[in-house]
């Protein structure tokens, strides 16, 4: 039996392949613009807000819609190594103890693509570091698989609500 330790229980680390170049990838993760397109977690959610300042130092905020309110968070940008890394810390304003003053980091690696070796591929590599529970852990780790899945779409100019959900927010209620 594998031996867990208490540093092995407080981080997610998910891995994502993308049919995208790295650039790619690390312009939607990076520009506020974009970020609202993918990042949103399930079929009723909708991103209304984005504050990414791109430099280490500079804030990032959002906010969330779904239909049991909004939902927001904060932090700051810790890495910004264009096309390689991007992190930031996170507190949820509305659940400040819930993953409160976590790190949130993106790793993108040159990955081959299995589905057309002619074009470029990233693997994305998430961690989520300081959850102090399962339930964070759990919660926080069914979200982002969620939004690596609408990031893969968006990247490769498909509507990720579409792709996943058959609609977009704006047409449920």
């Amino acid at each position: 039996m594998p031996l867990i330790t208490p540093e092995a229980q407080t981080y997610i680390r998910l891995h994502k392949f993308v049919r995208a170049p790295r650039q790619r990838v690390f312009e939607a993760l990076s520009e506020p613009d974009q970020f609202p397109h993918w990042f949103a977690p399930g079929p009723d959610v909708r991103c209304t807000e984005v504050v990414l300042e791109p430099r280490v130092g500079g804030d990032f905020r959002f906010k969330m819609n779904d239909p049991s309110g909004e939902w927001a968070g904060q932090g700051t940008i810790t890495a910004f190594a264009p096309h390689v890394r991007l992190a930031y810390t996170w507190t949820w304003l509305n659940q400040p103890e819930f993953g409160g003053d976590s790190l949130v980091t993106f790793d993108l690696l040159d990955a081959p693509n299995p589905y057309d070796a002619d074009q470029p591929g990233t693997e994305v590599v998430l961690t989520h570091e300081r959850l102090n529970s399962a339930v964070e852990r759990s919660e926080h780790t069914g979200g982002w698989w969620s939004t690596l899945r609408a990031l893969g779409y968006y990247v490769r100019g498909v509507d990720p609500h579409e792709a996943m959900y058959g609609k977009t927010p704006q047409t449920s209620a």
